[in-house]
């Protein structure tokens, strides 16, 4: 089933189903391999769909967030973990962009029109990636309030030193630009006086369509060997004394407070949404697609499998497995409908209104990963033991939609940012 798709009304949308088939085609093997497709990103480059979120001020496609969450949909069904480093570049791109354009100095986070508009002509240019570098081995999540262990200092030339190591850098081997975050050394004595910084690290022009002149002192070790999103290449960045240029360093700023971990007097309201938090329901859009892809394999497997004890009818055929398939629709359709229409109110409110959106927000992010996490189960259901096959695709699919869970927010956060709003009267 499916709910009446504007998907044929967004342009490009041929060209990103039929690439999407094609990626399909090779993502068994670069999941068995753990190999990067680096293919799919120069097709998509071609496409122009790297671009798709950079403002058109900025030579992009400037798509707002709805359209797009319904693209990353489709790759998300072909080939879930192209699907992943897309989606995280296209957020970052869409979210700075569109923050400069508005004249948003809090979400713009330190970037300018000049910094930004050379990463975006290197991006259409070359069709490299762009992600954030956070997470670290000792403080895991950075949304959970860690402190990097990644040190920044500055060099008598003027320089910035970065030393540290960061772990699942999604889309690594094709990552030209990479925001650090460090802690900036405070002076001897006052580390009460350290900060936050972002550096943006360059690793140079892109040669022979997969490699990069990096700093020295800069090198991608191949950690990644995961249970899902197995091709994503979130492999660990290490900086060891990397020196950067002075005007390497986006932003500077104090640490907040750590949490005393008492309960508060009084129940808070949920913080407000960012002015351009929208932007991150492209990821959890990736596995609405990865759920429709199991819920494919899983009726393709109940109309063809017709075993000896049937009399050549399909399992299908059995109310058994029509309950089950029943209830894959109705979860998948919950959750495109919630998810595409957070997407589609964001895109229609006011500045204003947007600070609003934490809820919708929340809601959306965790009603589409735990659903899509369900569609996946019970498509195992229906395939049963040969499910279990490497040969075939469900497996793939129930793996893969189990990394949802771990984005931002994570459950938790989520539900409680919900109770929040609800105690708060809204």
């Amino acid at each position: 089933m499916r709910w009446p798709d504007p998907v044929g009304t967004i342009p490009g949308s041929d060209v990103v189903r039929a690439l999407a088939a094609r990626f399909a085609a090779t993502a068994e093997a670069h999941d068995r391999d753990g190999t990067f497709p680096v293919a799919n990103y120069r097709a998509l480059h071609d496409a122009g769909y790297l671009g798709r979120s950079i403002p058109r001020a900025f030579g992009g496609v400037g798509d707002a967030i709805a359209p797009l969450c319904r693209l990353q949909a489709i790759l998300g069904q072909g080939d879930a973990s192209t699907a992943l480093a897309v989606a995280m570049h296209l957020l970052f791109l869409g979210r700075v962009g569109h923050a400069i354009i508005d004249g948003d100095t809090s979400e713009a986070g330190g970037w300018d029109a000049a910094r930004y508009g050379r990463v975006a002509a290197a991006v259409l240019r070359e069709g490299v990636l762009v992600n954030s570098a956070a997470t670290e081995p000792e403080i895991g999540s950075p949304s959970r309030g860690g402190r990097p262990s990644t040190r920044a200092r500055i060099l008598l030339s003027g320089e910035v030193e970065v030393t540290g190591r960061k772990t699942y850098t999604t889309g690594a081997p094709l990552l030209r630009f990479v925001v650090v975050s460090a802690t900036l050394e405070a002076p001897l004595g006052d580390e009460d006086g350290a900060r936050m910084v972002q550096a943006l690290v360059d690793r140079g022009p892109l040669r022979d369509g997969r490699t990069f002149d990096d700093p020295p002192g800069l090198s991608i070790i191949e950690t990644w060997d995961a249970m899902g999103m197995r091709a994503s290449g979130s492999h660990d960045l290490v900086l060891d004394h990397v020196r950067l240029p002075a005007d390497a360093v986006i932003s500077a700023r104090p640490f907040a407070p750590r949490a005393s971990g008492a309960p508060a007097a009084d129940v808070a309201g949920p913080p407000p949404a960012t002015s351009g938090a929208g932007w991150a329901l492209l990821v959890p859009s990736v596995y609405l697609g990865v759920a429709r892809a199991a819920r494919d394999a899983a009726v393709a497997f109940a109309r063809d499998r017709r075993p000896e004890p049937l009399g050549g009818a399909a399992i299908g055929s059995l109310p058994t497995v029509q309950r089950i398939l029943g209830e894959i629709e109705v979860h998948l359709a919950q959750a495109e409908a919630t998810l595409f229409g957070a997407a589609e109110a964001w895109d229609a409110a006011s500045p204003a209104d947007r600070p609003d959106f934490a809820p919708v927000l929340a809601v959306a992010k965790y009603v589409a990963t735990n659903q899509a996490v369900t569609v996946a189960d019970l498509a195992m259901r229906v395939v049963g033991g040969a499910g279990l096959a490497r040969s075939h695709p469900v497996q793939r699919h129930y793996r893969d939609v189990r990394a949802g869970l771990h984005h931002p927010p994570m459950d938790d956060v989520a539900l409680v940012t919900l109770a929040r709003a609800a105690l708060a009267g809204g």
